[in-house]
């Protein structure tokens, strides 16, 4: 029996004023799933995130292609049907805590809003489950915490903050954007770990958007790779961080601690990453690519889709599991 994906994008594009920045996305995301979106910066990776939220703003739209949440069309050409569900089924965690939050209002206020707002809480209820939260995500003294000004706190409890604010109305999807980066090491591992401990018990489903595989390896159910806009690589996230068949999920790795020696050179991957927008060769990556011959200039590598893992290349990799 085939269940339907609790999210599901099929053939994104978004454009800005001279290109396009998506080209052609597919990803899907199941019930409970943790599904982690990989990439250099600049891939595109923040603006699928933005575009599943409906906040690309005025400068992008999309072009083509659909998203749906639990087989309800949400997002399409001129066709936006996300702000009811931002902050209820959908959440956002943010990459910069800094600015997730008004600096000249109080925490509490800010944090309850999405309860207050979907669920119609009063403010003392809503800053008892916002207490509540933030005591689970290791924040001391939760309550004193709602008095105080966002630059009155440092960025972990910011982030924290921003988590218990995503985490607040039992979203069925959460997506955050390179959650941890603001952070120190030690701090990074407590709030993701927190974090996910919070997600599993909800039920959320999550994407996390990040360059750091270290993190895919701690966290995701599954892993879709990309570059120049597009989706090159996806599989489960043991499988691609073990045996990856597109070159360039395999240089990401090559280039990251997971598979350095202590003291050992990290590898860097030739070239430089790509502009969006911009023009490309049929396989974006070909450029960079030293399994690249005549085909990759001439003909764009493609997946089948929908499928449980694929990759977009005319060459990919021996040694798969």
């Amino acid at each position: 029996m085939t269940t339907t994906p609790l999210l599901e994008v099929s053939g994104l594009y978004v454009a800005a004023g001279s290109g396009d920045i998506l080209r052609g996305v597919d990803l899907s995301v199941d019930a409970g799933e943790i599904v982690g979106i990989v990439g250099e910066s600049g891939c595109g990776k923040s603006t699928l995130g933005l575009t599943i939220l409906g906040l690309l703003g005025r400068s992008r739209s999309v072009s083509a292609g659909t998203i749906s949440l639990e087989g309800e069309r949400i997002v399409a050409p001129d066709e936006d049907h996300t702000a009811a569900l931002r902050g209820g089924r959908v959440a956002f965690v943010p990459q910069d805590p800094f600015r997730s939050f008004d600096p000249l209002r109080r925490m509490g206020p800010q944090v309850r809003r999405p309860l207050e707002l979907h669920q119609g809480m009063s403010a003392s209820d809503a800053d008892a489950r916002v207490v509540e939260l933030l005591e689970r995500l290791g924040v001391p003294e939760p309550a004193s915490v709602m008095q105080r000004y966002p630059h009155q706190l440092s960025g972990g409890m910011l982030q924290r903050s921003a988590i218990a604010t995503a985490l607040s109305c039992g979203p069925q999807l959460v997506i955050a954007d390179e959650p941890t980066t603001a952070l120190d090491v030690l701090v990074q591992i407590q709030v993701i770990e927190s974090f996910l401990d919070l997600v599993r018990e909800l039920g959320s489903s999550l994407i996390v958007i990040t360059h750091d595989l270290r993190l895919l390896e701690r966290t995701a159910d599954r892993i879709a790779a990309m570059y120049a806009g597009r989706i090159v690589e996806f599989g489960s996230a043991e499988r691609i961080l073990e045996h990856p068949r597109h070159p360039y999920p395999a240089a990401l790795l090559e280039a990251s601690v997971l598979t350095s020696e202590p003291g050992q050179r990290v590898a860097t991957i030739d070239g430089q990453p790509p502009t969006l927008p911009g023009t490309f060769p049929p396989c974006s990556f070909a450029p960079r690519c030293r399994f690249a011959t005549e085909v990759c200039w001439q003909q764009a590598p493609a997946y089948a889709w929908p499928a449980d893992e694929g990759e977009a290349c005319h060459h990919p990799l021996a040694g798969s599991a």
